[in-house]
């Protein structure tokens, strides 16, 4: 399957990102040590315990700013899972979960944007 008709080709810029990630699900509360990388559209992020795909969430990537801790908040929704059994690959960065935006609260979508470019360059 060449990448244009693959389902997971990507419409947006993707930069190697490395930072905590907090996902709220109800009541309940998923921490996760590391991403693997971000886009405008959503981030991947590395874990043995993904959620199901499907799922809706609350998510908050923190950032360090300088001194400042800093976060990227808003909505989710697990868009894809890879298992152990999948292997890694330059497709498969490991086991984890392809997390979609669905909204950013405040101004997430420029410090996004900031965050991308700054890491791309």
């Amino acid at each position: 399957m060449d990448s244009a008709s693959s389902p997971f080709s990507r419409t947006r810029t993707r930069v190697l990102f490395s930072a905590p990630v907090t996902i709220t699900v109800g009541q309940e509360q998923h921490s996760y040590r590391s991403a693997y990388d971000i886009s405008m559209n959503g981030v991947f992020v590395r874990t043995i315990r993904p959620l199901s795909s499907g799922l809706r969430a609350r998510f908050a990537v923190h950032l360090a700013v300088g001194m400042r801790k800093e976060a990227i908040k808003g909505e989710c929704e697990v868009v894809r899972v890879v298992s152990l059994d999948d292997g890694l690959s330059g497709e498969n960065p490991g086991p984890g979960m392809g997390l979609k935006f669905i909204e950013l609260e405040e101004d997430g979508g420029a410090e996004l944007y900031q965050l991308i470019r700054h890491n791309s360059l």
